[in-house]
């Protein structure tokens, strides 16, 4: 170790002397200054301001809102007081703060809801209706008796949880060391203020909060109801088993928690490849295929009722709001003037894959509050991306066999890492996105944290490698390049010593760049590569210039699947540029660059002008977003559901980050 830090304190006195170092310093000082850097490095937040003072059309949107506000507002002085004194409402504003729920109060609320399992299982055990064993009626006796041990504790689930080790070791990792970061679980729109319930007389007072207590009737409607269920669950459990019967029971808390802490759903966004991929394995496609649909769904409804129910609504805006809203009404413009598609699904489903999983930014964007909020996110998305690189390079050593047609017949490659993703040109694009997110977090964070997001970091880069996927590299290193230039410059010295032991080091890795570069890869590449889907897309374009040949009838996942409809080619581009100037033409292609070019003036803006404490990690973000931008130049990243999501889903982190007023 201590010849390690003596080598890189070497390199570092070395890089600071080179005539490299010194020109890139002035490089970047004039960058700043000039009309370009000028107007990349704007404010995103600053200039949205600016923009909103003026804007008419905001003057005109609150002139036609306005008398759906005043309706909200006599809505929510009716609403509010008799809600206050009601029962429904006694029993809501307790079941709104789960982690202060006692467990005297669980106890024996788990005593009624087992009660009533046994109630409805013993009559279908005794009329044959349902089988028997021992565990069929000790199991549940058992349980009364452990929680009839809690009948008197007045503990509530945060404070027993912040005593485990599991929630300690869980809390060191997302500790913020350069910020008070209030306790409790993420807020979002859910996010529930002071509750009222105190303790009994003579209680020490604690720091963790206590639900609001349920009054003598409400406590008895609520066993009541409790009871119910378990009788109901023990109904279903004698027809479709116990463990279809307990997966429904934690269905319907995970229900319960999403309506009042609509937030903690964005944490199935952030884990969307596992869950995805487990609930594709155990599920049929069809139901599986709709499971973040149901979510989605799900949350904007706890949204609106949180609209409908509190004062303190607010929306939020984001500067990319106008630019992402009038792409998705262009796209569906061409849509309602397209006539050449063979049935109407074509262009609905070619629609449907460019802008529908866009929407997951317009939710985020209203669930994200704080930027210690988005920065507890990003820590959950790098160990996901961390869990799935590890598995990638795992593949890859114990050489997983993979499809022929993933390399040419002249590469000597055997196995390419894909991990959990089926394709390990998309595990590259995940990596391009999250790999600058765990530099961002080793920058941002101290003590043994920083080593920790370091070996994360690692285990992207190993599992980078192993993909083979030469786009993915590409945008990794202008990623990482970018990054280096926003957080420092040493990084620069360090890729330029890998890339001369580059040869030496991985020969695999080196002989396939250089294959990219010789004259058989053109040529292979002309014969049904990616050069002859660019000109096949070109082809497209010359004779559709304007508005192309219509969604969903090339160069995508839509074409594809509907190939039978079609005399042309259907051929992924591999370009998703190409494919959208082909389907779109060039009024649909604009739209996009101005998009992504509005993005990344974004992403720039936002790195440079965060508070201090978190531009590292806002800069690991913006240049993830980035390097998934240009890596979209040689693969159909948004073609992916789940990179669209994640995309987006990091522009509205970068956003929480940056939002003026909360550093």
């Amino acid at each position: 170790m201590q010849l390690l830090v003596f080598l890189l304190k070497k390199i570092d006195l070395v890089w600071q002397r080179s005539w490299i170092h010194r020109g890139l310093e002035r490089f970047i000082a004039l960058a700043r200054q000039s009309v370009t850097g000028r107007f990349v490095g704007d404010d995103p937040y600053g200039r949205m301001e600016r923009l909103a003072t003026d804007s008419q059309f905001l003057r005109l949107w609150r002139l036609i809102t306005a008398p759906l506000v005043l309706l909200r507002r006599r809505w929510l002085d009716l609403f509010l007081p008799t809600a206050d004194t009601s029962l429904v409402g006694n029993i809501v504003r307790h079941l709104a703060v789960p982690e202060g729920w006692q467990l005297a109060g669980i106890s024996r609320a788990g005593v009624a809801l087992v009660i009533g399992w046994l109630h409805a299982k013993i009559p279908l055990i005794t009329t044959g209706h349902a089988p028997w064993n021992l565990s069929t009626v000790l199991l549940p006796l058992l349980i009364i008796a452990a929680l009839y041990t809690f009948r008197t504790c007045t503990s509530t689930v945060a404070e027993v949880a912040a005593q485990s080790w599991i929630a300690r070791g869980v809390a060191a990792l997302f500790r913020d060391h350069d910020s008070e970061v209030a306790a409790g679980a993420a807020g979002g729109v859910g996010t529930t203020g002071t509750v009222g319930a105190a303790r009994a007389p003579g209680a020490v007072t604690s720091p963790y909060p206590v639900a609001p207590a349920l009054s003598p009737v409400a406590e008895k409607l609520m066993f009541l109801l409790l009871f119910g269920l378990g009788a109901g669950l023990g109904f279903l459990a004698s027809r479709y088993g116990d463990v279809a019967t307990v997966a429904l029971l934690l269905a319907l808390v995970a229900l319960q928690l999403l309506i009042f802490r609509p937030a903690l759903g964005l944490i199935g966004i952030a884990a969307f490849s596992p869950i995805d991929w487990f609930l594709r394995l155990q599920l049929p496609a069809s139901v599986a295929a709709i499971w973040d649909k149901g979510l989605f769904v799900l949350m904007i409804a706890a949204i609106g009722a949180h609209w409908l129910t509190r004062r303190d609504f607010r929306w939020r805006g984001h500067p990319l709001f106008v630019a992402l809203t009038a792409f998705n009404i262009i796209m569906i413009t061409l849509f309602l003037i397209d006539h050449t598609y063979p049935r109407i699904s074509v262009p609905f489903e070619g629609l449907r894959v460019v802008i529908q999983h866009t929407f997951w930014f317009y939710l985020a964007i209203q669930l994200l509050e704080r930027p210690a909020q988005s920065r507890r996110f990003l820590i959950f998305f790098a160990l996901i991306a961390t869990g799935i690189a590890a598995f990638g390079v795992y593949q890859y050593i114990i050489k997983v066999p993979m499809p022929e047609n993933w390399v040419d017949k002249a590469e000597s490659i055997t196995t390419r890492a894909f991990s959990i993703v089926q394709s390990p040109n998309v595990l590259g694009s995940l990596l391009v996105l999250t790999t600058p997110i765990a530099l961002g977090l080793t920058y941002q964070s101290h003590r043994w944290q920083r080593w920790f997001f370091l070996a994360c970091a690692g285990v992207m880069a190993a599992c980078m490698v192993v993909t083979f996927s030469r786009g993915a590299w590409l945008g990794l290193g202008i990623a990482i390049v970018l990054f280096s230039l926003l957080q420092d410059r040493r990084i620069i010295a360090i890729l330029l010593i890998g890339a001369l032991l580059l040869p030496a080091a991985a020969p695999s890795v080196a002989d396939r760049v250089s294959y990219l570069l010789s004259p058989s890869y053109f040529a292979s590449s002309a014969k049904g590569g990616r050069i002859d889907r660019w000109n096949l897309a070109l082809e497209k374009v010359q004779q559709h210039p304007m508005t192309g040949i219509g969604l969903g009838q090339f160069g995508g996942a839509a074409a594809e699947r509907n190939a039978i409809y079609f005399s042309h080619k259907t051929l992924y581009t591999d370009n998703y540029y190409l494919k959208t100037a082909a389907e779109t033409g060039l009024v649909g292609l604009f739209s996009l660059l101005g998009l992504i070019l509005a993005t990344i003036r974004f992403s720039i803006g936002s790195a440079l002008h965060t508070a201090r404490r978190y531009r590292p990690l806002a800069a690991g973000v913006a240049c993830g977003i980035i390097g998934v931008a240009l890596h979209n130049a040689v693969e159909n990243v948004f073609e992916v559901p789940m990179m669209v999501i994640s995309f987006w889903f990091c522009v509205a982190l970068l956003g929480a980050l940056r939002r003026r007023g909360e550093e």
